[in-house]
């Protein structure tokens, strides 16, 4: 496949046009199918009469590619995918003031691409989804143009927005393409993932393979980012022991490589720890650390629906009500459907709206988390839901959501 070829099959289907239409007085069916799939060399003059009848601008389409333009992208790209913030801070300032130079289609995607990648890394999610709704609707055209950053980014992306089902598919993709060259980074998020979805001995895998590569480098902040996952993976196993040891001495690290992000997320697990041990006075002080850190608030959902969790079992509904309305406000403005659903059957149950509730999980809740993966997380809401079939005295619906969970897991 080629850019060229993709950008324009991408503008003709958007117009519903088909070949014939597109192809009529200017060239060949043949020829214009061939130009697509990157098989025919491009002729200017023809180019140039498509992207009339197309009604966009030729320019991208005939311009040279630029190697000065097209060699500082790729190093920006390349900087973003192994977290080198630094570098990616200090070259950040020139390519955005050459953005006027990126003429050829080929560079345009390729800075579209790092864009979604350097958006992701400077945790701007806001921006990441509208650049990552831009993305998608050119699929075939950022796979022709560098499919492993388009799987890897959009894989993170969903990672971040909880959906995690559909990043590991991505993640997955990524490391198909990496061509027995290791990336670290790459290794990390499908631990994180697959962290996520209880694959806790795959996650381990890819834990330890990060850490490997992050150890020879001696990348330390992410050395600890590989740790956090493999402590988490004892507290999801039920080594509480192990998993808090494992924080507490990572607690204990210097300063200079913790960043709060890292910090709050170590806070975040222990508050976690202590919340599985019904521990709730210790979980609350750890998950309002996590709180108090410099970092984006929907990165730390998970914190305040603890809080939420706790307050609603201690009896404390308007504090309860105080994380649930945060927490609805934060999933609303980055679009976070996982902590959305979450919120909404805390505020059904805190209501006592039990019907409504019910209703909810049957057609969205449960649903979603099938789709999602997320086996915690499901198990939980199949025994909320076969416990409220069960105080009305439907016995067999309630067997068959005690079937996937006899037990609530999260307590």
């Amino acid at each position: 496949m080629s850019v060229l070829g993709q950008a324009l099959r991408v503008h003709r289907t958007n117009q519903g046009l088909t070949q014939d239409q597109l192809a009529e007085k200017i060239c060949s069916v043949a020829y214009l199918s061939k130009l697509e799939n990157g098989k025919a060399e491009p002729d200017r003059q023809t180019i140039e009469s498509i992207c009339r009848r197309l009604s966009v601008s030729s320019s991208p389409f005939i311009a040279e590619s630029d190697s000065t333009v097209h060699k500082a992208i790729s190093q920006w790209l390349y900087e973003i995918h192994i977290f080198h913030i630094t570098e990616v801070d200090k070259q950040s300032p020139a390519i955005f003031g050459d953005i006027d130079q990126i003429e050829a289609i080929s560079e345009q995607c390729l800075y579209d691409l790092a864009l979604l990648g350097y958006y992701l890394l400077k945790d701007r999610l806001l921006d990441a989804t509208d650049q990552f709704d831009y993305v998608q609707k050119r699929v075939s055209l950022y796979l022709a143009c560098d499919a492993f950053s388009y799987y890897k980014f959009t894989g993170l992306y969903y990672q971040r927005k909880g959906m995690y089902s559909h990043a590991i598919e991505q993640l997955e993709e990524a490391n198909s393409l990496t061509q027995d060259q290791p990336d670290a980074e790459l290794y990390l998020a499908m631990a994180a993932v697959y962290s996520q979805l209880s694959n806790i001995v795959v996650s381990n895998k890819y834990a330890q393979l990060a850490f490997a590569i992050f150890q020879e480098k001696l990348f330390y902040v992410r050395m600890i980012d590989c740790q956090i996952v493999l402590g988490l993976n004892y507290s999801l196993v039920g080594d509480f022991y192990s998993a808090e040891t494992y924080f507490n001495q990572l607690l204990e690290v210097d300063g200079e490589h913790l960043l709060d992000k890292t910090r709050a997320n170590i806070y975040h697990h222990i508050g976690y720890i202590h919340f599985r041990k019904q521990e709730y006075e210790q979980a609350k002080a750890s998950f309002n650390t996590a709180l108090r850190f410099d970092t984006i608030e929907m990165d730390f959902l998970n914190s305040r629906y603890w809080l939420a969790y706790i307050a609603m079992l201690e009896g404390d509904h308007q504090k309860a009500k105080e994380h649930i309305q945060n927490g609805l406000l934060v999933a609303y403005r980055y679009e976070h459907p996982q902590y959305d659903m979450k919120f909404r059957v805390l505020n059904y149950r805190l209501d006592g709206r039990e019907e409504e509730l019910m209703v909810y999980l049957e057609h969205d809740v449960i649903p979603f988390f099938e789709k999602n993966g997320e086996a915690v997380e499901l198990k939980h809401y199949y025994y909320l839901y076969g416990t409220l079939l069960f105080e009305r005295n439907k016995y067999k619906r309630a067997a068959e959501c005690f079937k996937y969970a006899s037990e609530d897991f999260l307590l």
